[in-house]
């Protein structure tokens, strides 16, 4: 379905009139709404990629609102910026087809569009002779999932491309990389604003009500002002949120988010010889950990190159390596910092591959939280029960930044 021309008049600031009936209803728009043709819910990379390609495929009166003053801040803002392969996840899972996908789609972008991005490759250690066995399991998964060019190492072969790794074998995965995830929003934005797009920023979306012809009320509050729009389409992609404003669809949306706070702490790599990393990702065999009492797969604390900076601006590869994630349950998903862990348990993973590095070398870093779902482990992206001019995105989690494009084209091919 491709949206209506846009209603003359349009403007993002005015009186909102009636509120209109609860989230449970479903009847005629209330006055004093502005109509719209699609309302894209979250300003993180996936909602930018979201608009961006449906501004790019024709679609017209195209609005995306994001609650926080800037977009990218929470997820997309907080990662480790990891490019990643598609080794990892089920054949025929989401995950793995869109980060697949996905992969080359980032490069390329980023190419095109002035991004930073770096093809750095990703060394899998095994720890131990006990994981070479695990190691091959995800050897395996690669090839059914289609990556190129991932091979076994020996230990010789991985000393020559990062000497203070030590591990009796590894996988080489010479599709990784790493992204400016700040620039790759900013530069999806702008492409969606150079097409007709309009991004609302500090816009909270508090309440969605379904309107009797398939249209959607959506009421935003900025500044403590309510502002009301009639939708054509609403396409939720707001993160850490999205198991909220699905809800406010359809009540009876089941999927719920249970956020994982990722803590980080970081080393400087020219501070030692010993810890003089190459620049290359590196990474335990994934396995599952205890958080908050559920079980959670996790790929493990690993080692990731950043970015350097100039006149305040990334560019080349820095000489900053950031060490993790380590999960912590929390109930409230604006959590970052309270009980953060020490730096104790980061140095005793990466010490089993990366024996070199000393507790002092560590400093703390940055804390993301990541919306995980507390049953399933795939991406969610699918229409709506009840009304299907709605599509939900939820449990985005990691690989969401690396399939954000390919993620964008399967929205918009949804749509059509």
């Amino acid at each position: 379905m491709m949206i209506s021309e846009r209603a003359e008049g349009m403007h993002p600031e005015h009186d909102p009139g009636n509120p209109g009936p609860g989230r449970d209803s479903v009847s005629g728009p209330s006055r004093s709404m502005e109509r719209i043709g699609a309302a894209v819910i979250g300003g993180g990379a996936v909602g930018c990629a979201i608009l961006y390609e449906l501004a790019k495929a024709g679609f017209r009166d195209l609005f995306l609102f994001e609650k926080l003053p800037r977009l990218g801040e929470v997820q997309s803002g907080r990662n480790s910026g990891v490019v990643h392969a598609g080794i990892y996840y089920r054949t025929g899972s989401a995950k793995a087809a869109l980060c697949v996908e996905g992969n080359p789609l980032m490069y390329e972008f980023c190419r095109v569009n002035g991004v930073p991005v770096e093809n750095t490759g990703k060394l899998v250690v095994a720890s131990s002779e006990d994981e070479i066995g695990k190691l091959e399991q995800v050897h395996a998964q690669a090839a059914a999932n289609g990556v190129p060019g991932v091979e076994m190492l020996t230990s010789a072969q991985i000393r020559r491309l990062e000497p203070c790794v030590e591990a009796p074998a590894a996988l080489f995965c010479p599709t990784t990389g790493i992204v400016d995830a700040a620039g790759l929003v900013k530069a999806l934005a702008r492409l969606a604003r150079d097409r007709g797009a309009s991004i609302l920023t500090g816009r909270e979306v508090t309440a969605i009500s379904p309107l009797a012809g398939g249209s959607f009320e959506v009421t935003c509050r900025c500044n403590g002002v309510d502002e009301t729009f009639e939708a054509e389409i609403v396409v939720n992609s707001a993160g850490l949120y999205s198991d909220e404003i699905a809800r406010m669809v359809n009540p009876s949306f089941g999927a719920r988010i249970a956020p994982l706070r990722g803590e980080y702490y970081k080393f400087n790599r020219l501070r030692r010889k010993e810890i003089m990393l190459n620049r290359m990702n590196v990474y335990p065999v994934p396995g599952t950990v205890d958080v908050g009492g559920r079980k959670v797969g996790v790929v493990g604390v690993h080692l990731t190159p950043t970015f350097g900076y100039s006149e305040g601006r990334p560019c080349a590869l820095g000489d900053v390596v950031t060490v993790g994630p380590e999960f912590v349950s929390v109930e409230d998903r604006n959590d970052f910092e309270s009980g953060r862990l020490g730096p104790d348990l980061f140095h005793a993973r990466a010490k089993r591959f990366f024996p070199g590095l000393r507790l002092s070398d560590l400093e703390i870093d940055f804390a993301g939280i990541m919306a995980n779902l507390e049953s399933g482990t795939d991406f969610i992206i699918e229409r709506d029960a009840r009304h299907p001019c709605c599509i939900h995105l939820v449990g985005i989690d990691s690989p969401g930044l690396t399939s954000s494009l390919a993620i964008a084209r399967k929205v918009a091919d949804m749509l059509r």
